[in-house]
């Protein structure tokens, strides 16, 4: 089983964990996931063609004091809101913030079927008060995941992106930057991490253009990207 490390997954847990940015609300402790519930993610098997499983990271944050001991914490699947089945994809057993932190990076295990090949499913997950836990933000008390093992536009490529980074849209190209770069899935305001995968991407194109095997759009076109590397 391959696991998913994202570049930015690493970015928001190291901001999540500071101690010095914890706010105390009162005195009880509030869990929340680090996203917005509008920014959904991906997880797409476009990258690794020969795995049948993946394991994507979803991370949750105490806003808080961190407990001297290990706390469970619970997650359930919003079956409303939800079109992939438990064929789809496997929860943890358990989910808990380990002693003295302030945040967890739990991996919710996706499976790949004949379903996601002919369209992406999404999995809405819903973080539950506790004993130990109030829910944080109303906008953070929920998770949208695609699992996918299609090629569509994604939501993170707005008209900044194609403006600025990647350039206008095409399957093609996105087959590709995924391919090249592992990643499907990118949080468009995060600039750090857009800018890199664009450069890592145009670095590519390149380098093919340098070798005489310059990649064409499906129209003939030379493909490009926008970013500029000074």
């Amino acid at each position: 089983m391959r696991k998913i490390y994202l570049f930015l997954g690493f970015m928001i847990v190291l901001g999540a964990c500071s101690k010095d940015d914890i706010k105390t609300y009162s005195s009880h402790n509030y869990l929340q996931f680090v996203k917005l519930v509008t920014d959904s993610s991906v997880c797409s098997f476009l990258a690794y063609p020969n795995d049948n499983e993946l394991e994507f990271p979803v991370v949750v944050e105490v806003i808080g004091i961190p407990s001297g001991q290990e706390v469970e914490y619970k997650i359930t699947v919003d079956e409303e809101n939800t079109s992939a089945t438990t064929a789809n994809y496997r929860l943890p057993d358990k989910f808990s913030i380990k002693s003295g932190k302030v945040c967890d990076t739990c991996k919710i295990t996706f499976i790949k079927t004949p379903e996601i090949s002919t369209k992406a499913l999404k999995l809405m997950l819903r973080l539950e008060p506790t004993d130990h836990f109030q829910l944080g933000q109303t906008e953070c008390r929920e998770a949208i995941i695609y699992v996918s093992n299609v090629i569509a536009k994604p939501n993170w490529w707005t008209d900044n992106v194609t403006s600025y980074y990647l350039g206008v849209y095409s399957d093609k190209k996105y087959r590709l930057f995924i391919q090249e770069t592992g990643k499907a899935d990118i949080d468009s305001d995060n600039i750090e991490e857009l800018r890199y995968y664009s450069i890592m991407f145009k670095h590519y194109l390149q380098k093919k253009k340098d070798a005489d095997e310059m990649v064409r759009e499906d129209d003939g076109t030379e493909m490009t990207v926008e970013i500029e590397v000074g």
